[in-house]
């Protein structure tokens, strides 16, 4: 009975050792999450590039080549499919023109929820934030 017993306690500290690994695996992804993710302010593409070490040119043009946003004039839209799930929003800023007056400069930023979004695409195409690279 004290072998069984035994026995027993080793699996279960087995079991156990292999969980915790599991978990040290998984602890970059929740991290990102609960550091990055949960900010709740939008913000602009440039912020998410660093987060891949990129620039926002190169993710502009990755999420182009992926169908989620084409670019009218000098602002970046999304597609329809994607245009209606709050992944980004835009800010008007008053620009100072040449002649005297006043001009209006539109930019796209992208909420949490783009966020996660843009990881899980890049994540899909085996792109992972540097801070889970890293570890």
């Amino acid at each position: 009975m004290l072998i069984t017993a035994l026995i027993a306690l080793k699996t279960e500290r087995a079991e156990k050792q292999a969980l915790q690994a599991e978990c040290d695996k998984l602890q970059p992804k929740a991290s990102y999450y609960d550091v990055i993710l949960n900010c709740p302010d939008a913000i602009p593409i440039s912020v998410i590039a660093k987060d891949y070490g990129r620039i926002a040119v190169w993710l502009n043009g990755f999420l182009h080549e992926h169908g989620v946003q084409y670019k009218q004039g000098e602002v970046w839209l999304l597609y329809s499919d994607y245009a209606d799930k709050g992944y980004t929003c835009t800010k008007t800023y008053p620009v100072p023109g040449d002649e005297g007056y006043v001009h209006s400069k539109v930019h796209t930023y992208w909420t949490q929820r783009g966020r996660q979004f843009i990881y899980e695409l890049l994540k899909e195409n085996g792109i992972l934030p540097t801070m889970e690279v890293s570890v």
